[in-house]
């Protein structure tokens, strides 16, 4: 529970770091640091597929991918850019807004009194197995259906003349 509480500091921590700092590129690895704290949040709630997924997919892939454009894009290190938002007030409310509803559903809503416990075995390989057994179909089609998406995006980029 202390490990839990540790990373879900963490995670508000650089969350904030992430929204409130100049540099984009430490905007981008404290955005890292909050995805490897959500999967260590996973990991704790014994859910290690989906901590597995968070760091292979998102600070694996996602995070690599922002960093690069970020280094690779010559006009992000001139002092032209300029990161500033003219809309504080709304953001604020909304935030505000946002906080005030989540407050008060938490407070509406009971307290659990028996816990979840997990299956002994992991949750990878009974995820492993309904994927391959029960959802080996729908899961066949999303990978048709992003395989499509990646044809297409290489199509759109290699075309020339534009």
């Amino acid at each position: 529970m202390l490990l839990l509480l540790l990373f879900a500091a963490i995670a508000i921590i650089a969350a904030i770091l992430v929204v409130s700092m100049k540099n984009i590129m430490h905007c981008a690895l404290f955005l890292a640091l909050f995805l490897l704290s959500v999967a260590g949040i996973f990991f704790c709630l014994d859910a290690d597929f989906l901590g597995i997924v968070q760091i292979l997919v998102y600070v694996g892939g996602i995070i690599v991918l922002i960093l690069f454009a970020v280094m690779l894009t010559s006009r992000v290190s001139s002092a032209l850019l300029e990161q500033t938002n003219e809309q504080k007030g709304l953001a604020i409310t909304a935030c505000l807004l946002l906080a005030s509803a989540i407050t008060a559903a938490a407070f509406r809503t009971p307290l659990v009194t028996s816990f979840y416990t997990a299956d002994p075995e992991g949750t990878t390989r009974s995820t492993g197995e309904l994927l391959l057994t029960v959802y080996a179909l729908p899961f066949e089609i999303a990978s048709v259906v992003l395989l499509v998406a990646l044809i297409g995006a290489i199509v759109l980029a290699g075309k020339k003349g534009e």
